[in-house]
């Protein structure tokens, strides 16, 4: 049995992946704001109970990551697999705020706290657990957004793109940093989805066949993938 952290897990692409990672026998770690009031997540713990826990989380916040870790670290001492999974696509309330004309800084703060800080501080908080961890994985997840090599449509999103691009690059010195320690750390692209998440109406891809693809990649891994880009088919992206 797995120990399991996902981020954003309330719904969407995060939600599925507490679902078949229990369905599989492993136990789960699910953390978003205020997890009790999502009714989906309640009947999950009421269904599987002791294989999972539920965790009150924000991660652009430092002092709700380290509350996370205090809680966390007196119900477990090994994490096998963290998955940075909240994101946000807007920084601001409008859909067209990412564009030449219509930027604002505290957009792109907010985007990057949530995107792309959070992550890191997260992954810091916690190694101690992933350092316990058997054959452990971190997984963030990324977007083609922020594959500087396969850019080439117009239509703005320098916060979004520019957010994940920064995580790439967060995946692969940590991919380094952290290879003596055997801990395996990669960018994944989920597909486009369709989620709750804006702009994923005509998304091709269900939550179920993202993370089925996922979870299929992730099962494969091995120490000479670490600091790679995959896509949700294990088809390797540039940077």
């Amino acid at each position: 049995m797995k120990q399991i952290l996902i981020t954003g897990s309330s719904r969407g692409i995060g939600f599925e992946f507490v679902r078949q990672f229990l369905n599989a026998g492993n136990r789960v770690i699910a953390c978003n704001r205020n997890p009790a009031k999502y009714p989906d997540l309640l009947e999950l713990k009421e269904k599987f109970k002791e294989n999972l826990i539920l965790i009150d989380l924000d991660v652009s916040s430092k002092i709700s990551i380290i509350n996370a870790y205090d809680t966390l670290s007196k119900e477990i001492d090994r994490l096998d697999i963290l998955i940075n999974n909240a994101g946000i696509r807007f920084g601001g309330d409008e859909k067209h705020c990412d564009k030449i004309g219509l930027l604002f800084k505290e957009d792109f703060s907010r985007i990057f706290a949530v995107n792309t800080i959070g992550p890191i501080l997260l992954i810091e908080k916690f190694l101690p657990l992933i350092k316990n961890g058997t054959n452990p994985i971190i997984v963030n997840i990324s977007s083609t957004s922020g594959s500087i090599g396969r850019r080439t449509r117009p239509g703005g999103g320098y916060s979004y793109s520019a957010s994940k691009a920064a995580l790439n690059m967060i995946s692969k010195v940590l991919s380094i940093d952290l290879k003596d320690d055997n801990i395996i750390v990669i960018s994944m692209h989920p597909g486009w989805v369709k989620t709750t998440m804006e702009l994923t109406e005509n998304a091709p891809l269900t939550t179920y066949e993202s993370v089925k693809g996922i979870t299929k990649v992730l099962d494969n891994l091995t120490m000479d993938k670490t600091g790679k880009f995959f896509d949700w088919e294990g088809n390797e992206l540039p940077w």
